[in-house]
């Protein structure tokens, strides 16, 4: 996958090399946040690095060319991360001190931002994506 990176400096440091260490292209960095307006010529997806070491996808094209333009929120990134591990709501809930109703939230909210059909399908494109490292 071939990837723009975003943000502070320091940030992108860190995240360009797990992503070049799990086989990333990063064609081009920036330290500003682009718009989608912008475009991104021979890129598959725009990363933003954050300061508290999450890396938020702000534009990835799928397999099918669609494009996401919503990137997750670090909430929605921490749910996910367990969605991955296999975690069913309650204890996700459990782990994250929220509802599980909560976590039903966030898991929908996943699931339509990535275009999946399902949780699995979710945490599939995830990882394809980069945004869940197993």
């Amino acid at each position: 996958m071939r990837i723009v990176l975003a943000g502070p400096q320091a940030d992108r440091d860190r995240l360009r090399r797990e992503l070049l260490d799990a086989g990333f292209d990063i064609v081009a960095e920036t330290d500003a946040r682009p718009s989608p307006a912008d475009g991104v010529p021979a890129a598959d997806a725009i990363v933003e690095a954050t300061p508290s070491g999450h890396a938020s996808v702000l534009r990835s094209r799928s397999l099918s060319g669609d494009v996401v333009t919503e990137a997750l929120t670090a909430r929605e990134q921490e749910v996910l991360a367990h969605v991955a591990e296999g975690m069913s709501n309650k204890a996700i809930a459990g782990a994250l001190g929220i509802s599980d109703q909560t976590v039903k939230f966030h898991v929908a909210a996943i699931i339509g931002k990535l275009g999946a059909s399902n949780r699995t399908d979710a945490v599939r494109r995830a990882i394809r994506r980069g945004l869940v490292v197993i």
